[in-house]
């Protein structure tokens, strides 16, 4: 039998002269759209789990009445079924049994690729809110070629997971007189309760996949750094890259110079950045300063700036947290994104001495439903008799997401970013 031929160049060419025929600035593989956006395709990992370099087939960057901007990243295919993988849930199947991105999936299926592109925009850029769209399409037998289109939300609303907004036959929804009727059709979109602790729960397993391999690959690659160490370049890491819109600007990796003046080191750089995260944060003067004084510690070592081969290793680590685990706290750090962190980090320290007393601490699912049954909110004080490791008094903490409770330092710099 005859191997079929792809018919994605007609269907580039059909739905390229769709977004002419609309008077659309759209800009092809190789066309640049904005710095911004540009830079977050070409850091996410490819289609293919590379490094980088990954280009829709076609983009847009589209303003609605009130002035809110949304990127479109559009993917074409040709082959008949080879628009969406679904995966049990109905979902877009971009995650492996593991946890771990599908790029079989990413790499094969229209609406899967541009949703990969999606979540690279929600990664790198500040734009919350994107459309994923795929086109694919194949010959009949009178040679008239037979398309489908999938058109995709993706958002930190939905977790970077993506909802189906409708069937389309064109793409005339883009064009300037139809563009905000679609808006109005997307911000109608929502999940139930039920839906989204399923994404939650979701999300939360390629978390907890993302930090054992960050951990393993600091721990295996990353020498003279110790489980505190390690903690706390997470913690300060995700301070230094949160930022606080309209007063604080996300530290990016490119920030990060690895230079040896004075002032300006790679330390000396996050530190700046985290101060003016805890100032706007309002903390009180005393915690601002304990929290300064123990991650400098860590992030002015000699060691952890020196530049080998023009890159400090403190850029490198920080390169990595970002990597890995920037789309998380982008996409909204939640209360339980922030008890999932928490509880793997915590897993990274050494209880020897613990151990040798024969402790046992308090299981968190144990001390979790303790917090709910005191049923406490941002204007509680939780006061632990048998205090041991504060497990109870900082899981009160992550649960309202409000730094006014006392606890080991570890855990308490968490609950704050």
């Amino acid at each position: 039998m005859a191997k079929v031929q792809s018919v994605e160049p007609n269907i580039a060419d059909l739905v390229n002269s769709w977004l002419k025929s609309y008077g659309l600035d759209y800009k092809l593989e190789q066309e640049s759209l904005n710095a911004e956006i540009d830079k977050a395709l070409d850091e996410y990992k490819s289609k293919n789990g590379g490094k980088g370099g990954n280009r829709p087939d076609c983009k847009l960057l589209l303003q609605d009445e009130a002035l809110n901007y949304y990127p479109i990243l559009i993917e074409y295919k040709g082959y008949k079924e080879k628009l969406v993988k679904l995966d049990s849930d109905n979902r877009v199947d971009n995650t492996t049994s593991k946890n771990e991105p599908n790029y079989k999936n990413i790499n094969s299926y229209a609406v899967n690729g541009a949703v990969h592109y999606a979540n690279a925009i929600l990664h790198y850029t500040s734009y919350t809110d994107v459309i994923a769209i795929g086109v694919t399409g194949y010959k009949k037998i009178d040679g008239e070629i037979e398309h489908s289109i999938g058109v995709y939300y993706v958002s930190k609303d939905n977790l970077g997971i993506g909802q189906e907004v409708g069937k389309y036959s064109d793409l005339s929804f883009l064009r300037k007189e139809s563009f905000n009727n679609f808006i109005k059709k997307i911000n109608e979109l929502s999940l139930s309760s039920e839906e989204l602790e399923e994404l939650k729960n979701k999300r939360e397993k390629e978390i907890n996949q993302s930090l054992v391999k960050l951990n393993n690959d600091i721990y295996a690659n990353e020498k003279g750094l110790s489980e505190n160490d390690r903690v706390y370049l997470v913690s300060a890491s995700i301070m230094a890259t949160l930022g606080i819109p309209g007063e604080v600007s996300p530290l990016e990796k490119s920030d990060l110079k690895s230079s040896t003046e004075d002032g300006n080191t790679d330390g000396e750089i996050i530190v700046r950045k985290i101060e003016a995260f805890l100032k706007r944060k309002n903390l009180p003067k005393t915690k601002q300063d304990l929290i300064i004084r123990t991650l400098k510690n860590t992030l002015l070592s000699d060691n952890i700036n020196k530049p080998v081969n023009g890159e400090s290793q403190l850029k490198r680590i920080f390169s990595k947290i970002v990597d890995d685990l920037g789309i998380y706290y982008k996409i909204g750090l939640t209360t339980d994104f922030t008890g999932k962190l928490f509880n793997e980090m915590y897993s990274w320290l050494g209880f020897t001495q613990d151990k040798l007393n024969d402790v046992v601490l308090t299981p968190s699912y144990v001390a979790t439903l303790l917090v709910k049954l005191a049923r406490v909110d941002k204007d509680s004080y939780v006061w632990d008799f048998a205090t041991g490791e504060r497990v109870i008094i900082v899981m009160g903490a992550v649960n309202v997401m409000k730094p006014r409770v006392s606890g080991t330092l570890n855990k308490y710099i968490l609950c704050i970013a």
